[in-house]
Formats: structure tokens, C-alpha cells, sequence
């Protein structure tokens, strides 16, 4: 079991997790074969979506062939399964580990999370949302950079997601982050560093240009949950160590639109502290959402990033989300 207790939010709901604890095992798969059981359960739900990289880049993550040891940030891919006590699978969690030697911080990159339907709402999202802790702390221990835990000059941990703007229309862009809200997530504001994540297509085969994708950036400074603010270097470090796995796998040139527009406004923000967007926690906080609606996200791109979907005034979306979360 790969999850440990302690590395999961108490707002997680304590006697829901300790079900699942009881319930459930997580493991990090050891085999091609165990690769492709998850590879398969994520792509049934992401691939349509062009939410998945494509399966031979992921298989040579896998594999180690795409680790580079000597770069200044390294990254290694992860999957993990959950399986019931009757070994079934039942859920799916899959994940970069991202390590700066020498800023001393490791980042868990959280790509894709999946319950399969039989198993939702018994807490074992909160352990696939905790378990990429771990995994971390082991990276830091084999770099020799141990000793975060007790406060003393070990590697600061980091777990990072990329989520959606927040859509008044599609309840599941809110379901996600209040459920990342409630497991000590908070959100960088799009207005210092609009994060955008590569088009992963092979667009040579296509004969098309890469349009990237405006995401948030979510994070969990471990340790520190209730911290409101991030510092500006660990802010920048999300889109640094991202984009060190995002070279391995895209043209190096497709990156640097996406790093020049979110640093461009990084280098703007006077101090060296970013206020964090506190992810309300249920629909009475709803509003607190505002910065993160995607009429608010989608300006700070290039238009041709944006979608087709028209944009509304912002104030407007606002009412619209407070208007479907007051009613249930």
C-alpha cells in the first residue's frame, strides 16, 4: 500500500478515507502487463476526449527511456492501480515525479485520476489524490535530499494538477476543484501565470499547428495547506517542471509560446509572494470562484488558444454559476 495516512487533508472526510484505506490497495505498477490494465481503463475515458497522451510515449516513460538523470529538473512517470480486496481494479492514478536538485523542491505532476463506476463515493479518490505524497518523499530520499518532514533543510514537496477553467455550465469543472479544495488544494491565479498545457497530437501527421490548452494551475504545498500564499519561485516551478516532462514529449519549439505567456505575467507581479485562490469548499463559498471562471482564464491567451465557445461578459458567468449552485 502505497498511500500513507498522514499525507491525506482531514477535509478529505476522516471516517470515509479510513473505509477506503480498509477497503482498498494502491500500487505502483511493476510490469508492461499492469501498464497496459491501467492504460487501458484511463484511455477509455480520456482518450475520446484527447485528455491522454498517446500509449507509446507513455509506455516509454514507463519504461525509463525518456528519463533523462543528467537534466537540471529529472522526471520519472508513475502509474498506480487500486484494486479491491478481491483484486479487481478499481481505480486508476497516474503521475510525474519532478525533481530540482537544486532548488531542492520535488513536484508530483498529477496527470489523469480514475474511480471506475463501481467504486465511486467510497473515498478512494482521496487516496489516489494523496498517494503521488508518497512517491515524492521517495524521490527525495533516494537523491539523498531527506529530511523535509521534520522542517529541517530537506526538499520541499509539491503535488500540481492542471484543471479546467471553471464553466457555469458544466458542473463537473466545479465538482473537480471543490473536491481538490477540500484536499488542501489551492489555485495559482491565472492573472500571474496563465498556465497552458501543449497540444499533445502529433500535428506534423496532421499537417496542423499546435494549439495549446489554457488550464489552471492547482496545487498542494504539502506541509503548508493552509498557507494563502505561494512563493513566486515555487509558483514559477509549476511551469518549469511541467514543461520538463512536456520536452520530452512535444516539439521543444511548440513550448515556448506557453512559457513566454506565463512568464511575461509572472515577471509583472511586484512581489514575491502570490496570494493563492482559495477553492471553496462547498456551494455556499461559490462565488469565491470568480477569478477562475473561464470568461475571467480566457483573455489572458492568444485568441487562437481560447476554444470555440463563445465568451461571456464575466460578470454575467458569475451569475449563472451562483444561480445553478443555489439551487442545487
Amino acid at each position: 500500500m502505497i498511500v500513507d495516512p498522514r499525507d491525506i487533508c482531514p477535509g478529505e472526510g476522516p471516517e470515509k478515507v479510513a473505509r477506503a484505506l480498509a477497503q482498498f490497495s494502491v500500487d505502483e505498477a511493476q510490469d508492461i502487463a499492469a501498464f497496459d490494465e491501467g492504460y487501458r481503463a484511463l484511455d477509455a475515458v480520456f482518450g475520446p476526449k484527447g485528455e491522454l497522451e498517446r500509449r507509446e510515449v507513455l509506455a516509454a516513460w514507463f519504461a525509463g527511456e525518456l528519463t533523462d538523470p543528467a537534466a537540471p529538473i529529472t522526471a520519472t512517470y508513475h502509474m498506480l492501480l487500486a484494486r479491491d480486496a478481491g483484486g479487481r481494479l478499481a481505480g486508476v492514478r497516474d503521475c510525474y515525479v519532478t525533481l530540482d536538485r537544486a532548488a531542492r523542491r520535488c513536484v508530483a505532476l498529477l496527470s489523469h485520476a480514475l474511480v471506475l463506476p463501481d467504486f465511486r463515493r467510497t473515498g478512494l479518490a482521496a487516496l489516489l489524490r494523496a498517494a503521488p505524497v508518497a512517491l515524492a518523499r521517495g524521490a527525495i530520499r533516494d537523491a539523498g535530499l531527506a529530511g523535509a518532514e521534520a522542517g529541517g533543510d530537506g526538499a520541499e514537496v509539491m503535488l500540481a494538477a492542471e484543471m479546467e477553467a471553471v464553466d457555469p455550465d458544466d458542473r463537473d469543472t466545479v465538482v473537480r476543484l471543490i473536491a481538490y479544495g477540500r484536499a488542501g488544494f489551492a489555485i495559482v491565479p491565472p492573472t500571474v501565470l496563465p498556465y497552458a498545457q501543449p497540444d499533445f497530437r502529433d500535428t506534423a501527421a496532421l499537417g496542423a499547428a499546435p494549439v495549446p490548452l489554457p488550464l489552471l494551475a492547482v496545487v498542494r504545498q504539502v506541509g503548508e495547506e493552509e498557507r494563502g500564499e505561494i512563493p513566486r519561485a515555487r509558483a514559477e516551478s509549476f511551469l518549469r517542471h511541467y514543461q520538463a516532462v512536456h520536452v520530452r514529449e512535444v516539439d521543444p519549439n511548440a513550448l515556448v509560446p506557453i512559457r513566454e505567456n506565463a512568464l511575461e505575467r509572472l515577471a509583472r507581479f511586484p512581489g514575491e509572494r502570490v496570494p493563492l485562490v482559495r477553492i471553496p469548499r462547498g456551494p455556499a463559498e461559490i462565488a469565491g470562484l470568480a477569478p477562475v471562471l473561464r470568461s475571467a482564464v480566457m483573455p489572458l491567451f492568444p485568441p487562437a488558444w481560447r476554444g470555440k465557445a463563445p465568451l461571456d461578459a464575466p460578470e454575467r458567468e458569475l451569475e449563472r454559476l451562483v444561480a445553478a449552485w443555489s439551487s442545487g
